[in-house]
């Protein structure tokens, strides 16, 4: 059963923080998670518990939530979502929330795992900035082991350099912490248009910024994303670039009507693209590192002008 909260300068003030984890068929990142989570900081103050959401029909991370559940300090709920996609598991672990009566919840993916001081960090900017509702933390890349340099210094990987305080238009649901009452007071949810495709982060918070919740960037609330081989390939980075930008244009033009705008920005992304060509024949002169920052650059517009011809 939800329960009223009280406010502080109209934000909820924090009682309760449930830590979700959405995962699919990933059992042996999410032990590692799971285990991650249970010897972080946790305030003396507030409860907080950890939300599993399996979106594998079969429960293939039941086996997780059974090992640790009743055997740590924290307590630990599962829940199975059967309905597939990224939004879907997403609606799932907020109405979770809601139904257990979380002022606040916390979003973190099964591939990453939280610094120590990780979830104190988000609360403490919540508390300290008034005027920002939602704390958007960076997620670092680290890889598993070494390897070339034009794959762990390409900018699909790089972290966001932006000071802690600066607001945002949009954030990524890796790392990212709010009040519930944005979901109910406005009933807001992710957009099950984005469940296959990704970006459902960009567009539902994109949507609660336009409401006037502001996003702020928190530098101390880090978690880290682990690369090992089955990213760390140009064939991923490059399709991950790709659907960046596609995604970016499809949230662009989900709900813009006028065709005027779309056709000048396809021209905009075309003429992009024939220069990206250009420099990335040249940018071979520079080297691995340089050729392939350049071609990713170049996927990531191809991205975004056939997420805007989609949409025509």
């Amino acid at each position: 059963m939800a329960q009223n909260h009280k406010k502080i300068n109209n934000k909820s003030l924090i009682t309760y923080i449930l830590i979700s984890c959405c995962t699919y068929k990933r059992p042996v990142l999410l032990d590692r998670l799971i285990k991650n989570l249970l010897n972080i900081k946790y305030p003396e103050n507030i409860k907080c518990e950890i939300l599993i959401v399996d979106n594998d029909i079969e429960q293939s991370s039941k086996q997780i939530y059974d090992k640790y559940n009743n055997s740590c300090a924290i307590k630990i709920h599962y829940t199975n979502e059967t309905e597939k996609g990224l939004s879907n598991v997403r609606n799932r672990a907020i109405q979770e929330g809601i139904n257990l009566g979380a002022s606040h919840i916390a979003f973190i993916d099964d591939d990453e795992i939280a610094n120590d001081d990780w979830l104190i960090n988000h609360i403490n900017f919540y508390n300290n900035y008034d005027e920002i509702y939602v704390s958007s933390g960076p997620t670092i890349k680290k890889f598993a082991k070494k390897y070339p340099a034009h794959i762990t210094k390409n900018k699909i990987f790089k972290t966001s350099s932006k000071t802690t305080g600066t607001i945002k238009k949009t954030c990524a649901s890796g790392n990212v912490f709010f009040p519930l009452d944005i979901i109910k007071d406005n009933n807001i949810y992710f957009s099950k248009a984005f469940n296959t495709c990704g970006s459902e982060d960009t567009d539902f918070f994109s949507r609660i910024s336009s409401l006037g919740y502001k996003i702020g960037w928190n530098c101390d609330a880090i978690n880290y994303e682990i690369i090992d081989d089955d990213r760390a390939h140009i064939k991923w980075i490059l399709k991950r670039a790709y659907n960046n930008g596609y995604t970016v244009s499809i949230s662009k033009f989900k709900n813009n009507k006028n065709i005027f705008k779309r056709i000048i920005y396809i021209l905009e992304k075309c003429a992009t693209i024939i220069c990206n060509i250009i420099l990335t024949l040249f940018s071979l002169l520079g080297g691995k590192t340089i050729f392939f920052n350049m071609l990713t650059r170049t996927y990531k517009n191809s991205g975004k002008l056939f997420g805007a011809l989609k949409r025509c």
